[in-house]
Protein backbone atom coordinates (compact mmCIF):
# COMPACT_ATOMS: atom_id res chain seq x y z
CA UNK A 1 0.00 0.00 0.00
CA UNK A 2 1.43 3.78 -0.75
CA UNK A 3 2.06 6.05 1.85
CA UNK A 4 -0.60 8.10 0.30
CA UNK A 5 -3.35 5.64 0.64
CA UNK A 6 -2.42 4.74 4.33
CA UNK A 7 -2.08 8.73 5.55
CA UNK A 8 -5.57 8.95 3.69
CA UNK A 9 -6.89 5.74 5.81
CA UNK A 10 -5.28 7.45 9.20
CA UNK A 11 -6.92 10.88 8.54
CA UNK A 12 -10.27 8.93 7.66
CA UNK A 13 -10.23 6.60 10.71
CA UNK A 14 -8.79 9.95 13.10
CA UNK A 15 -12.39 11.71 11.82
CA UNK A 16 -14.80 8.83 12.30
CA UNK A 17 -13.13 8.30 15.89
CA UNK A 18 -13.31 12.41 16.54
CA UNK A 19 -16.95 12.15 15.15
CA UNK A 20 -17.96 9.22 17.56
CA UNK A 21 -16.53 11.73 20.58
CA UNK A 22 -17.98 14.23 20.06
CA UNK A 23 -21.63 12.74 19.26
CA UNK A 24 -20.70 10.63 22.18
CA UNK A 25 -20.52 13.88 24.47
CA UNK A 26 -23.49 15.62 23.20
CA UNK A 27 -25.69 12.68 23.84
CA UNK A 28 -24.18 12.41 27.43
CA UNK A 29 -24.95 16.06 28.14
CA UNK A 30 -28.38 15.72 26.67
CA UNK A 31 -29.24 12.59 28.47
CA UNK A 32 -27.65 13.29 31.33
CA UNK A 33 -27.15 10.09 33.03
CA UNK A 34 -24.36 7.90 33.79
CA UNK A 35 -26.42 4.99 34.50
CA UNK A 36 -27.69 5.24 30.94
CA UNK A 37 -24.62 6.92 29.37
CA UNK A 38 -21.58 8.02 30.94
CA UNK A 39 -19.39 10.97 29.78
CA UNK A 40 -16.20 10.53 27.41
CA UNK A 41 -14.25 11.61 30.58
CA UNK A 42 -15.85 9.32 32.90
CA UNK A 43 -15.06 6.53 30.85
CA UNK A 44 -11.53 7.48 30.28
CA UNK A 45 -10.80 7.74 33.73
CA UNK A 46 -12.12 4.64 34.90
CA UNK A 47 -9.88 3.33 31.84
CA UNK A 48 -7.05 4.24 33.07
CA UNK A 49 -7.74 3.47 36.48
CA UNK A 50 -8.76 -0.36 34.95
CA UNK A 51 -5.50 -0.02 32.76
CA UNK A 52 -3.02 0.01 35.73
CA UNK A 53 -3.91 -3.03 37.66
CA UNK A 54 -2.58 -6.63 36.68
CA UNK A 55 -5.50 -8.58 37.51
CA UNK A 56 -7.47 -6.43 34.56
CA UNK A 57 -4.62 -7.33 32.32
CA UNK A 58 -4.65 -10.97 33.05
CA UNK A 59 -8.50 -10.65 32.23
CA UNK A 60 -7.88 -9.46 28.80
CA UNK A 61 -4.70 -11.37 28.04
CA UNK A 62 -7.06 -14.78 28.81
CA UNK A 63 -9.58 -13.69 26.20
CA UNK A 64 -6.55 -12.92 24.37
CA UNK A 65 -5.13 -16.26 24.42
CA UNK A 66 -8.70 -18.04 23.92
CA UNK A 67 -9.39 -15.88 20.97
CA UNK A 68 -5.60 -17.24 19.23
CA UNK A 69 -6.80 -20.77 20.37
CA UNK A 70 -9.90 -20.46 18.69
CA UNK A 71 -8.94 -19.00 15.46
CA UNK A 72 -5.86 -21.41 15.10
CA UNK A 73 -8.02 -24.29 15.51
CA UNK A 74 -10.19 -23.42 13.10
CA UNK A 75 -7.57 -22.56 10.15
CA UNK A 76 -6.44 -25.84 10.75
CA UNK A 77 -9.32 -27.75 10.33
CA UNK A 78 -11.29 -25.26 8.43
CA UNK A 79 -7.89 -25.68 5.34
CA UNK A 80 -8.03 -29.33 6.06
CA UNK A 81 -11.87 -29.51 5.63
CA UNK A 82 -11.88 -26.68 2.82
CA UNK A 83 -9.61 -28.42 0.49
CA UNK A 84 -10.81 -31.52 0.88
CA UNK A 85 -14.44 -30.11 -0.08
CA UNK A 86 -12.56 -28.19 -3.17
CA UNK A 87 -11.64 -31.60 -4.43
CA UNK A 88 -14.02 -33.49 -3.97
CA UNK A 89 -17.40 -32.50 -5.08
CA UNK A 90 -18.57 -36.05 -2.54
CA UNK A 91 -17.24 -34.36 0.53
CA UNK A 92 -18.55 -30.74 -0.23
CA UNK A 93 -22.19 -32.01 -0.54
CA UNK A 94 -21.65 -33.87 2.59
CA UNK A 95 -20.47 -30.63 4.48
CA UNK A 96 -23.22 -28.44 2.74
CA UNK A 97 -25.97 -28.89 5.08
CA UNK A 98 -23.76 -28.72 8.18
CA UNK A 99 -21.89 -25.39 7.25
CA UNK A 100 -25.51 -23.90 6.37
CA UNK A 101 -26.95 -25.12 10.11
CA UNK A 102 -23.91 -23.79 11.35
CA UNK A 103 -24.12 -19.99 9.79
CA UNK A 104 -27.80 -20.01 10.56
CA UNK A 105 -27.73 -20.99 14.43
CA UNK A 106 -27.57 -17.73 16.51
CA UNK A 107 -24.38 -18.06 18.38
CA UNK A 108 -26.30 -17.27 21.51
CA UNK A 109 -27.66 -21.04 20.57
CA UNK A 110 -23.90 -22.71 20.48
CA UNK A 111 -23.08 -20.80 23.98
CA UNK A 112 -25.77 -22.41 25.29
CA UNK A 113 -25.27 -25.71 23.92
CA UNK A 114 -21.68 -25.35 24.89
CA UNK A 115 -22.52 -24.96 28.41
CA UNK A 116 -23.72 -28.36 29.01
CA UNK A 117 -21.06 -30.31 27.00
CA UNK A 118 -17.96 -28.30 27.97
CA UNK A 119 -16.33 -26.43 31.46
CA UNK A 120 -16.55 -22.18 31.21
CA UNK A 121 -12.98 -21.48 30.09
CA UNK A 122 -13.59 -23.68 27.13
CA UNK A 123 -16.78 -22.82 25.98
CA UNK A 124 -15.50 -19.49 24.47
CA UNK A 125 -13.31 -21.52 22.31
CA UNK A 126 -15.37 -23.99 20.97
CA UNK A 127 -18.14 -21.46 19.88
CA UNK A 128 -15.88 -19.44 18.45
CA UNK A 129 -13.94 -22.05 16.64
CA UNK A 130 -17.52 -23.42 15.20
CA UNK A 131 -18.52 -20.13 13.83
CA UNK A 132 -15.21 -19.19 12.37
CA UNK A 133 -15.31 -23.07 10.87
CA UNK A 134 -17.00 -22.28 7.41
CA UNK A 135 -15.36 -18.93 6.77
CA UNK A 136 -12.45 -20.53 6.18
CA UNK A 137 -13.85 -23.81 5.00
CA UNK A 138 -15.25 -21.55 2.23
CA UNK A 139 -12.38 -19.72 2.05
CA UNK A 140 -10.20 -22.41 0.75
CA UNK A 141 -12.43 -24.40 -1.02
CA UNK A 142 -12.88 -21.65 -3.22
CA UNK A 143 -8.93 -21.17 -3.73
CA UNK A 144 -9.35 -24.97 -4.74
CA UNK A 145 -12.38 -24.70 -6.70
CA UNK A 146 -11.37 -21.17 -8.93
CA UNK A 147 -7.81 -22.67 -9.76
CA UNK A 148 -7.21 -22.33 -13.30
CA UNK A 149 -8.70 -25.36 -15.12
CA UNK A 150 -6.33 -25.09 -18.10
CA UNK A 151 -3.31 -25.10 -15.94
CA UNK A 152 -4.11 -27.78 -14.29
CA UNK A 153 -4.66 -29.91 -17.32
CA UNK A 154 -1.20 -28.59 -19.04
CA UNK A 155 0.21 -30.23 -15.20
CA UNK A 156 -1.19 -33.15 -16.29
CA UNK A 157 -0.04 -33.07 -19.95
CA UNK A 158 3.44 -32.69 -18.35
CA UNK A 159 3.44 -35.21 -16.35
CA UNK A 160 3.42 -33.17 -12.84
CA UNK A 161 3.51 -35.18 -9.86
CA UNK A 162 0.32 -34.45 -6.82
CA UNK A 163 3.31 -33.25 -4.96
CA UNK A 164 4.06 -30.92 -7.59
CA UNK A 165 1.15 -29.29 -8.80
CA UNK A 166 -0.34 -28.93 -4.93
CA UNK A 167 3.39 -26.62 -4.36
CA UNK A 168 3.01 -25.00 -7.70
CA UNK A 169 -1.08 -24.96 -8.88
CA UNK A 170 -3.43 -25.49 -5.69
CA UNK A 171 -0.84 -23.72 -3.05
CA UNK A 172 -0.41 -20.27 -5.12
CA UNK A 173 -4.24 -20.19 -6.26
CA UNK A 174 -5.66 -20.73 -2.95
CA UNK A 175 -3.10 -18.52 -0.92
CA UNK A 176 -5.14 -15.14 -1.07
CA UNK A 177 -8.59 -16.91 -0.63
CA UNK A 178 -7.07 -18.64 2.39
CA UNK A 179 -5.44 -15.84 3.72
CA UNK A 180 -8.56 -13.31 3.25
CA UNK A 181 -10.49 -16.33 4.74
CA UNK A 182 -7.81 -16.74 7.88
CA UNK A 183 -8.57 -12.50 8.28
CA UNK A 184 -12.17 -12.60 8.60
CA UNK A 185 -11.93 -15.52 11.04
CA UNK A 186 -9.28 -13.59 13.63
CA UNK A 187 -11.78 -10.63 13.83
CA UNK A 188 -14.74 -13.26 13.99
CA UNK A 189 -13.24 -15.33 17.04
CA UNK A 190 -12.16 -12.23 19.11
CA UNK A 191 -15.68 -10.92 19.24
CA UNK A 192 -17.16 -14.44 19.53
CA UNK A 193 -14.82 -15.32 22.36
CA UNK A 194 -16.12 -12.29 24.58
CA UNK A 195 -19.63 -13.11 23.86
CA UNK A 196 -19.61 -16.57 24.67
CA UNK A 197 -17.55 -15.65 28.25
CA UNK A 198 -20.55 -12.79 29.34
CA UNK A 199 -22.49 -15.72 29.46
CA UNK A 200 -19.91 -18.99 30.05
CA UNK A 201 -18.56 -15.85 33.20
CA UNK A 202 -15.11 -18.26 33.00
CA UNK A 203 -12.51 -17.45 36.27
CA UNK A 204 -10.39 -15.05 34.06
CA UNK A 205 -12.08 -13.10 31.09
CA UNK A 206 -12.98 -9.74 29.81
CA UNK A 207 -16.63 -10.96 29.24
CA UNK A 208 -16.08 -11.70 33.28
CA UNK A 209 -15.75 -8.12 34.01
CA UNK A 210 -18.36 -6.97 31.81
CA UNK A 211 -20.93 -8.88 33.44
CA UNK A 212 -19.26 -7.96 36.73
CA UNK A 213 -19.82 -4.41 35.87
CA UNK A 214 -23.52 -4.76 34.45
CA UNK A 215 -24.39 -6.26 37.79
CA UNK A 216 -23.47 -3.45 39.72
CA UNK A 217 -24.96 -1.15 36.61
CA UNK A 218 -20.89 0.41 36.67
CA UNK A 219 -22.04 1.59 33.20
CA UNK A 220 -18.51 4.06 32.18
CA UNK A 221 -16.46 0.19 33.33
CA UNK A 222 -18.82 -1.16 30.80
CA UNK A 223 -17.62 1.19 28.36
CA UNK A 224 -14.05 1.22 29.27
CA UNK A 225 -13.78 -2.67 29.02
CA UNK A 226 -15.46 -2.60 25.27
CA UNK A 227 -13.24 0.30 24.54
CA UNK A 228 -10.11 -2.12 25.39
CA UNK A 229 -11.58 -5.04 23.80
CA UNK A 230 -12.49 -2.63 20.62
CA UNK A 231 -9.08 -1.18 20.63
CA UNK A 232 -7.24 -4.29 20.84
CA UNK A 233 -9.59 -6.35 18.28
CA UNK A 234 -8.96 -3.27 15.90
CA UNK A 235 -4.68 -3.19 16.48
CA UNK A 236 -4.24 -6.46 16.07
CA UNK A 237 -6.76 -7.08 12.84
CA UNK A 238 -4.81 -3.78 11.42
CA UNK A 239 -1.49 -5.37 11.68
CA UNK A 240 -2.57 -8.44 10.31
CA UNK A 241 -4.40 -7.17 6.98
CA UNK A 242 -0.63 -5.14 6.86
CA UNK A 243 1.15 -7.77 7.27
CA UNK A 244 -0.86 -9.98 4.48
CA UNK A 245 -1.28 -6.69 2.14
CA UNK A 246 2.85 -5.92 2.69
CA UNK A 247 3.88 -9.17 1.37
CA UNK A 248 1.26 -9.44 -1.01
CA UNK A 249 -0.69 -12.21 0.34
CA UNK A 250 -4.44 -10.99 -0.22
CA UNK A 251 -3.96 -9.95 -3.91
CA UNK A 252 -2.43 -13.09 -5.66
CA UNK A 253 1.00 -11.96 -4.97
CA UNK A 254 1.18 -8.48 -5.98
CA UNK A 255 1.62 -5.91 -2.83
CA UNK A 256 -1.67 -3.84 -2.42
CA UNK A 257 -1.29 -0.82 -4.20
Amino acid sequence: MSNKFLHRRYVATLLSVGIILVVWQILAMVIHSPLILPLPRETLEVLIQDMGKSLFWQHVGATACRSLIAFGISVVVGTILGAAAGASDSVHNLLDFPLAMMRATPVVSFILLALFWFGSSIVPIFVAMVMSLPVMISAVESGIKNTDKDLIACCRVYGFSTGKMLYHLYFPSCKPHFFAGSLAAFGLSWKVVAAAEVISLPYRSAGTLLQNAKVHLETAHVFAITMVLVILSFILESLFSFILHRRGLLTGGKAAK
